[in-house]
């Protein structure tokens, strides 16, 4: 009885009957069960081996103690990234704060932080989660990709597009957010760029933005470490101060004067003129409506003491800029001037047409400082389309002259200077009398003095044959009668 309980004691501990195997195994029937959940734990940790090899993340393992290594398979990718994180200590020590964390609430918590790699900066999200065999395991993306992409939808949303300043739509986000506080020392400014509607009609909107560019670019050295800039309108930026005295905002403004000289000073291109005002609330509950209110009404005050002076000084700085282009050669309208006050007087015309006729020799092409270089200059013909750029000279330099006191008064003139008697001209196609005389004098003199000096794609002709020329489109490019009178004069100007 003792040894068949024994033997069978044997038998119950043998490793084949551990197992469920063999023919003395009392559960040889469990052996098909117990080979499926094999397989499927296999199935399963090939799974997982497949997953965390695919996934892009950096995989970080820690005991409870905050022994922190890299998972094995992380060590197969990655690794340059790895080894900057685990040589970064501070990073260290914050990732086993959290895993002690992480072992007291078993809770999973989410860690935001960046690295400087090679001069780049990196973003970094970490997910740290203990495992039901107390190991913490540490997942790292890298969000570098997807922090940028949102900086830049935030810079498209909170920026202008054109100067990198904060734009309208910020700047009343951000004044919301001290409307009705207790506030000490709050200053809103207006800045306004003077004509710049006339500098896009004429320069074209290329030059405006460039002016823009500008102003913004003095702004920001004024005031970019004392407040939030903002371009809140086409021609308009606001400027937000906190803490600063009047006496402060004052020298601001100095400052910027300052800028503004020195860049006209050194600049080829056009001059920049600027209107501002302020508004300052010194103390108490702050009204940011009333603030800006000042604020702009100032700044229009400023504006309307110089409209005039700076739209006058615009147009000379047009001028200026026309003659940089080269286009009036020296001494083309001093000499188109004698000719046309000759032919004035041999009209016996009153002086104040006389007047008009010197001063529409001088800016009668003021328009064509807004023609590109390329069509200006262009040696050849003009292609059809280059003509209908050139023929907008005409328009461009009425509204020059509009925006100017001195040539308000001949800026209908300009727009027709370039009419002929036969109708064939532009922009307006007038024929005969509906031509201002002072355009068909005008249209005379500046074709002969055109003919007899030399431009960058012919020689002068001589004089006699620029006059024959002249004679023969008596009728059709010109006034027959205007005619007459400049073969009358042209030889008392000019003597053979």
């Amino acid at each position: 009885m003792s040894k068949s309980y024994e033997s069978d004691k044997k038998k119950s501990f043998t490793r084949d009957a551990i197992i469920g195997l063999g023919e003395d195994s009392f559960r040889k029937n469990y052996y098909p069960e117990l080979q499926d959940h094999l397989l499927e734990l296999e199935r399963i940790n090939s799974r997982n081996k497949a997953l965390m090899t695919t996934i892009p993340d950096i995989l970080l393992v820690s005991d409870i103690q905050g022994h922190i290594s890299p998972f094995n398979i992380s060590r197969l990718k990655n690794n340059e990234m790895i080894l900057n994180i685990m040589k970064n200590k501070m990073l260290i020590s914050k990732l086993r704060d959290i895993v002690s964390q992480v072992v007291m609430t078993r809770f999973l918590v989410t860690y935001d932080f960046q690295m400087e790699v090679d001069t780049k900066t990196y973003y970094f999200e970490a997910r740290i989660h203990i495992s039901a065999f107390d190991e913490v395991l540490i997942m790292i993306r890298d969000m570098t990709d997807r922090i940028t992409l949102e900086n830049r939808l935030k810079t498209l949303v909170d920026k202008d597009n054109l100067c990198n300043v904060y734009n309208r739509r910020y700047f009343e986000y951000y004044l919301a957010n001290f409307n009705l506080q207790e506030i000490i020392s709050f200053t809103i400014i207006i800045v306004d760029i003077d004509g710049l509607k006339l500098i896009n009609d004429t320069l074209g909107h290329l030059s405006g933005d460039r002016v823009i560019v500008s102003v913004a670019e003095l702004i920001e050295k004024t005031f970019n470490h004392f407040g939030m800039i903002s371009r809140i309108g086409g021609d308009e930026f606001g400027i937000v101060l906190q803490g600063f005295s009047i006496n402060d905002v004052e020298n601001f403004l100095d400052t910027l004067r300052g800028l503004i000289k020195e860049h006209n000073y050194q600049t080829e291109s056009v001059e920049l003129s600027l209107s501002y005002g302020y508004g300052h609330h010194e103390s108490g509950v702050l009204n940011v409506d009333h603030i800006f209110q000042e604020a702009d009404n100032n700044m229009y005050q400023n504006k309307l003491l110089k409209t005039s002076s700076t739209k006058n000084n615009l147009v000379k700085t047009l001028m200026k800029a026309l003659e940089a282009k080269d286009y009036i050669t020296e001494g083309h309208a001093d000499r188109m001037e004698m000719l046309a006050t000759a032919i004035g007087h041999e009209l016996r015309l009153p002086q104040n047409i006389i007047d008009r006729i010197q001063l529409l020799t001088k800016f009668h092409d003021i328009g064509k400082v807004g023609i590109p270089d390329s069509i200006l200059k262009k040696p050849g013909a003009l292609t059809p389309d280059e003509w209908k750029v050139m023929c907008t000279h005409c328009s461009i330099g009425e509204r020059i002259a509009n925006e100017s006191t001195e040539l308000k008064d001949i800026a209908h003139l300009i727009l027709k200077h370039q009419e002929r008697w036969d109708g064939k001209g532009y922009p307006l196609g007038l024929t005969r009398e509906d031509i201002p005389l002072e355009c068909r004098i005008l249209a005379i003199v500046d074709t002969f003095d055109a003919m007899t000096n030399d431009r960058p794609y012919r020689k002068a002709l001589p004089m006699h044959v620029a006059i024959e020329e002249i004679l023969n489109h008596a009728g059709t490019q010109f006034d027959p009668e205007m005619v007459k009178v400049f073969h009358n004069v042209v030889f008392k100007v000019y003597p053979l």
